[in-house]
């Protein structure tokens, strides 16, 4: 009961957004918005005005949605281990997108829209904290995101059978890219943070994840979505333990 106290009050306290980051979040999720409705200002090739407006005003509520819910994973997270996590909109991403969309004429939207960084909070600090951010601690923060956003897919999913709709179907198909693309390990996209901060758990996560949301877009159970992307969690995790991690771990001889 005083953990929880405990982070209700530091998320109370440290949970909101500085200008900086809001400016940020603005910017990436209008780019995110453009990238995602950009095949959709008209019927085929022909631009109709009112009709690029409304959709990207869908895409605008899908990309907030998503971006706030992935960053609320991981800055609750990250506050329940004792860090502040600060919003970092990644320029050079959202132009890798605008490109993409340009180019491909909107078919590969590229969802990578931000990384984070992670600041002590202050007051006495054990264990890993003393001696800085430790790795393992920011890869835990940085899965937090896809599994939030894997969360809010499955949210969708069960929305979306006992009410159909278009636009539940778009968001879906968004948190896919997005859960995909974030855990590709380049800085400073969640993935990179999750690999360099420990192999094992990204040899686990990546395919597991990746899995599961993928499947969320076929007509299956999500109950047999979630299963079998586990299974196939387990058996990529000890593929790659037993192909390059077991010598390792029994140090040198």
């Amino acid at each position: 009961m005083a953990e929880i106290l405990d982070l209700m009050d530091k998320i109370k306290m440290h949970y909101k957004f500085t200008q900086h980051e809001l400016r940020g979040l603005i910017i990436a999720i209008l780019v995110m918005a453009f990238v995602f409705s950009y095949d959709e200002w008209g019927p085929g090739s022909t631009f109709v005005f009112s009709v690029g407006i409304y959709n990207f005003f869908n895409a605008v509520l899908i990309a907030a949605l998503s971006i706030l819910v992935h960053d609320a994973g991981q800055r609750i997270w990250a506050l329940a281990i004792g860090y502040r996590l600060e919003f970092k909109m990644w320029y050079f991403g959202l132009i890798i997108s605008l490109v993409a969309a340009l180019i491909t004429k909107g078919s590969l939207p590229l969802i990578i829209p931000a990384g984070f960084m992670l600041h002590h909070l202050a007051g006495h600090r054990l264990g890993f904290f003393r001696y800085g951010i430790n790795y393992f601690g920011q890869a835990m923060v940085a899965l937090a995101g896809p599994l939030s956003t894997l969360m809010l897919i499955i949210l969708l999913k069960i929305l979306s059978v006992f009410s159909p709709n278009p636009l539940i179907q778009k968001a879906i198909i968004f948190n896919v890219i997005y859960t995909i693309t974030c855990l590709i390990p380049i800085p400073p996209l969640d993935g990179s943070k999750i690999y360099f901060g420990s192999r094992m758990l990204y040899a686990f996560a990546l395919p597991a994840i990746a899995v599961a949301t993928i499947l969320m877009v076929i007509s299956i159970p999500v109950f047999f979505a979630l299963v079998l992307s586990l299974l196939v969690g387990i058996v990529l995790w000890l593929t790659y333990y037993i192909s390059f991690e077991r010598k390792a771990w029994f140090g040198p001889k």
